[in-house]
């Protein structure tokens, strides 16, 4: 997983874990199998052994993020 995580490496993404928890922002660098995320100045660390789903953030037609994602 860490290996694909690190094309996400700039990108504005939406990780989904095991726990059902969701986690979005700037990805900012990866290491020692977690990922920091960026979001409104502060940064989250997720651990990667337990992301299910890693994907970049779904945009609108005019760039900006949707704000109701169904799937």
């Amino acid at each position: 997983m860490q290996k694909l995580a690190e094309r996400f490496i700039g990108k504005d993404v939406m990780i989904n874990t095991v726990a059902s928890g969701t986690y979005d922002g700037i990805l900012k660098e990866i290491v020692d199998n977690a990922v920091v995320l960026e979001k409104d100045g502060k940064e989250t660390i997720v651990n990667l052994d337990y992301v299910i789903r890693l994907r970049e953030y779904p945009k609108n037609k005019h760039g900006k993020r949707k704000s109701l994602i169904t799937d």
